[in-house]
Parts: C-alpha cells; structure tokens; sequence
C-alpha cells in the first residue's frame, strides 16, 4: 500500500529530522529517537505484511529481530558478564531459531528475504561502526533503526525521478545502503554552499573559502568549529585537515598574535547529509547508478 510507503517515509523523515537538530545543538543524539525510529519502522512494516497474509513465523520473526534490535541500543551486561544474563540469550537463541525454521519452511516465499535484509543490514551497520566507517554512534543506530522502515524499496508511482535502465538494480542496492551512499554525496554540497557564504562576505582565500568560513576569536572557542589556523613557532599557519592540538590553546595563541576572525571549519554531524539522503534518494532515487547507466 502506498499510503504505508508515505507513512515510512514521512516518520523517518520527522525521526532523522528531530535527532539531527538534537545533534547538531548538544552533540548528542538520545537514544530515544532510534528506539522510535526502530519501533515505528517495524509496526509498519508488520502492519504491512499483516494486510498481506503474511504468515506467523515471519511476524514472529518480525517481532524478534525488532526486540534484538532494542537489545543492541539497550545499555546492559554482556551475556556472560558476571555470570550468565539469561534474558538475551533466551531471545537471542529464540530468534536463531525462528530464523531457521522459517528458512526450512519458506525458503524464498512470501516475506523471507524482507526478513533476511533486516537483520543482514543491523549486523552490516554494527560491523561498519566497528571498522569506523561510519563514525558516529548515533549514525550507526539510525541506519539500523531505518532497516525497519525501509527494508523493502519505498518505490511509488512516478518515483523515484531516475528510473534505471535495469530496475532490478535498483533492489539490488537496498534503501538503507542508497541512502549512506547518497548521504555521503549531500556533504559534497557543503563546499559549495560555504563558497557562496564567503563570496557574500567577500572571504576569498583558497582553498579555505570552500571548506570553512571566519569566525570571531571569542565566539569561535563556544561553537562547534575546528580551527583552520595555528600557531607554530610563532607563525601563523593554515591547515584544511582537522588538528590534533588543544584547540583551547590554539584559541590564545591566535587571540596573542592579533587575529580577530580565525578561519573554522564548522562541525557538522553525517546525520544531518543523512536527513536530507531521505527524501533525496525517495524522490531522485540512486544518482550514481543512473549516472553509470546501470
């Protein structure tokens, strides 16, 4: 149904949208909008496979990998830590074997491979933190918390805008993947959009002027910016990588050298690319595909 579709859509949007402003302001982003993300993702989707007959196991299953899924955002004991945590071993052996049993009885039927992809994108996500690709906690739980919401292709009528020219490529990339691989895109905007600000401002340095913008020596320190400026031996030095240094130090030696308005880059967390990846990726649909001709 795509009144479900829409829906899925527009939760993760307002969820996506809720957290990057949380996170952008404090730097933090509570659990709390994952756990909703998650949650609403999967009522949607069981309501889904609900309407469509779908059998028991599979909801059973549904069910369990969404209780998983809360068990890994859950900050508890390890199983064996202290002892044996009864609670999650139980539900984690209950899902490996519901998972078994619907893959001897519905090998490739109805919803298997929806049920497959979820719990293949949670473990692809969790790995891809622990690799440090994707960076930030609260990005890694949003992914895993979309695989709900978007474990089937959100494709309606008219969208997305680039139709490839194999269409089974489009299911071939799920939703979640296109949208950190298009997410991922979005932040090349960014050195555009600091190029028209400085252009406006007349701030023209380069490289700096595409990559950060001046700020005032005594507000910079209370804003989330790295410093694109330094001071070694005495010199004034420009760098368009981040710094190791105490950026706090940093701050007094610029401010003893006479510098009113430092060059910054600002601090901008994935999850914001990775709002606007939602409706881009909805509407537009999978650029780089369509740009390779697949």
């Amino acid at each position: 149904m795509e009144e479900l579709i829409w829906a899925r859509v527009g939760l993760a949007v307002a969820v996506m949208a809720a957290g990057s402003i949380s996170d952008w302001r404090t730097r933090t982003a509570s659990d709390t909008f994952w756990y909703v993300l998650g949650i609403g993702g999967a009522l949607l989707l069981g309501l889904d496979m609900f309407m469509d007959d779908a059998s028991l196991i599979s909801l059973a299953c549904l069910v369990l990998i969404t209780l998983v899924f809360m068990d890994l955002l859950w900050d508890r004991p390890g199983i064996f830590e202290d002892g044996i945590n009864p609670l999650p071993l139980v539900l984690y052996a209950l899902t490996v074997v519901a998972y078994a049993y619907m893959t001897v009885t519905e090998y490739g039927e109805g919803y298997y491979w929806t049920m497959i992809t979820v719990p293949v994108l949670i473990a692809l996500f969790f790995l891809l933190y622990q690799f440090d690709i994707i960076k930030g906690g609260a990005d890694a739980k949003a992914m895993m918390a979309l695989s709900f919401c978007f474990a089937t292709y959100p494709a309606v009528d008219g969208l997305p805008l680039l139709q490839l020219a194999h269409p089974e490529a489009q299911e071939f990339l799920t939703f979640p993947v296109l949208l950190l691989f298009n997410g991922a895109l979005l932040t090349l905007i960014m050195p555009i959009g600091m190029f028209f600000i400085n252009l406006v401002r007349r701030d023209l340095r380069f490289p700096l002027m595409f990559l950060g913008l001046r700020m005032d020596i005594d507000e910079a320190p209370s804003k989330h910016v790295w410093p694109m400026e330094k001071v070694v031996d005495g010199e004034i030095k420009t760098s368009v990588f981040k710094q190791d240094d105490d950026d706090e130090a940093n701050w007094g030696a610029l401010r003893a050298r006479g510098v009113d308005r430092p060059w910054v880059t600002p601090k901008v967390p994935f999850l914001i690319p990775l709002t606007f990846a939602v409706p881009f990726s909805f509407v537009v649909g999978n650029l780089i595909f369509y740009l390779i001709g697949i």
